[in-house]
């Protein structure tokens, strides 16, 4: 399998190659063919323009200075009578014109404006009404387009010129063109090769960064090198290995907490099995005391098992909200209605503040549990003269937000980004109850129902833990979109 380099390099030698052949086809192959016919194209708009002017019935003497117009360099007109004998003749071309030429005395060449070759293509014309013929000379390159017409008044006019520069340019072009060939095809593959290289860097450096990251090597990063896709394909990759090596790490911490907490629970139910089995004898009072031990540390492990296989439940996606209507406001009073018992035994008060109907859309049964979560997890951290407030506002005309706010020991601001996360215990004083997944479990609710969550806290003041739900429609049966979920410390 040829590498990304590989692929680039023949790309882009492929493309200069191809270049290369079609300025080859369109400078050489068609130069030829294209040359003539525009000295074709010439010669006959010039034609054309003679005979306008002989055709005006003007003597062809008089005519000397409007014909010269119409004589370039290398060009050779011929005016006949309808006798076929010459009247009108521009020498354009001089003693190489070879509709003229004809040998006189020892050999030499000379111009004839009565020439056999001269006579039979004005009787070709005169027969025909015109003529376009290509003479070539024997034993050379020399070769001549002629294009001949005849007046309305009976004569015959022929232009000429010469073609053997156009080959020698061909020749010269080609010759020359094969040289820069060369050279622009060695070029091309220096700089495929090149260009392959740069580009590919990059990508290289991904690879290699990804296969550290499957080895377990979560502090492999890449350094940007551009702002374009790639560069953004390099931040993205670091910022994903950067969480990676969070959720690794959490993980762990996670796996070893929970062991801990396995621990000591299995560790109590077996010793005081063992005190029931071999030391409590027909004591039954201290018998049924150290089966209360038991049963208890029962309970907590099981309450810590629940609570492992909620938080799966909820961040595997696995649950999708049932999104209905209802009110927010009589769910938080029959959650803090549950409390009322600890709050006598604890101490503490609790107050249910705002809206008295507060109409939202989302999973009540999943909201319940965020609120049972949160003001559970308030009441786990007051102090004396504690204080629970459930407070619901209208947060402009499309959303509620409900706040659990406690007048506890606050949070230190450096824990606020990380109390959502798994096992994470911020205020984790001695003799707290918890196992570290409630506000997890908050979280991955929140997050399936895209909603705006946070907290606020200041340490010695107290904390306050927020969520937004979509308000329901005044009237309609459709239900609104949910929110794009932000979690924030607003």
């Amino acid at each position: 399998m040829k590498s990304i380099r590989s692929k680039l390099t023949l790309f882009v030698l492929g493309l200069c190659v191809l270049l290369l052949g079609l300025v080859w086809i369109l400078t050489v192959g068609l130069f030829e063919s294209n040359y003539n016919r525009m000295i074709t194209n010439e010669l006959s708009y010039r034609l054309d323009g003679i005979v306008k002017l002989v055709e005006t019935g003007k003597p062809i003497d008089e005519l000397t200075e409007e014909l010269n117009q119409y004589v370039r360099d290398g060009v050779c007109i011929d005016i006949a009578d309808p006798k076929n004998i010459c009247v009108g003749f521009s020498e354009g071309i001089g003693s190489n014109c070879l509709v003229h030429k004809s040998t006189g005395a020892f050999g030499l060449s000379r111009n004839d404006t009565n020439s056999a070759t001269a006579v039979q293509l004005r009787q070709m014309a005169a027969n025909n009404g015109s003529v376009r013929y290509t003479l070539e000379e024997e034993g050379t390159s020399h070769e001549q387009v002629v294009m001949g017409a005849v007046t309305q008044n009976g004569y015959t006019v022929l232009v000429s010129t010469n073609l053997e520069r156009v080959s020698q340019a061909v020749e010269v072009m080609r010759s020359q063109l094969s040289f820069v060939a060369l050279v622009l095809f060695w070029v091309s593959l220096a700089a495929a090769w090149w260009f392959a290289r740069w580009f590919a860097r990059p990508i290289t450096a991904l690879s290699q960064a990804a296969r550290k990251v499957a080895a377990g090597d979560y502090s492999a990063t890449v350094t940007p090198t551009s702002k374009d896709e790639i560069g953004i394909l390099t931040r993205d990759f670091n910022e994903m290995t950067a969480e990676v090596a969070k959720s690794s790490q959490l993980q762990k911490e996670l796996i070893a907490n929970i062991s801990h907490d396995l621990r000591t629970p299995l560790t109590l139910i077996k010793g005081y099995a063992e005190t029931v089995r071999d030391l409590d004898g027909d004591d039954a009072g201290r018998r049924n005391q150290d089966l209360d031990i038991i049963i208890d540390e029962t309970d907590r492990l099981t309450a810590l098992v629940n609570s492992v296989m909620e938080l799966s439940k909820y961040s595997s996606g696995a649950l999708v909200p049932k999104i209905d209507r209802f009110d927010l406001a009589e769910l938080a009073g029959d959650v803090l209605s549950r409390y009322t018992d600890r709050a006598q035994k604890e101490g503490f008060v609790l107050v249910q503040e705002g809206l008295e109907e507060a109409e939202v859309t989302a999973d009540a049964a999943l909201i319940e549990r965020v609120l049972h979560n949160l003001v559970s997890n308030a009441a786990a951290h007051l102090g004396e003269n504690g204080k629970v407030t459930l407070r619901l506002s209208q947060n402009g005309a499309n959303a509620v937000r409900a706040e659990v706010i406690d007048n506890g020991c606050g949070i230190k601001k450096e824990e606020l980004p990380h109390l959502f996360d798994r096992y994470y215990r911020a205020r984790n004083n001695e003799g707290k109850q918890g196992n570290g997944l409630g506000l997890s479990i908050v979280k991955a609710i929140l997050v399936a129902h895209n909603a705006e969550f946070g907290v606020r806290s200041a340490e010695g003041v107290g904390s306050t833990f927020w969520f937004e739900l979509p308000a329901a429609p005044k009237s309609g049966p459709e239900l609104p979109a949910l929110k794009e979920h932000k979690d924030s410390g607003k």
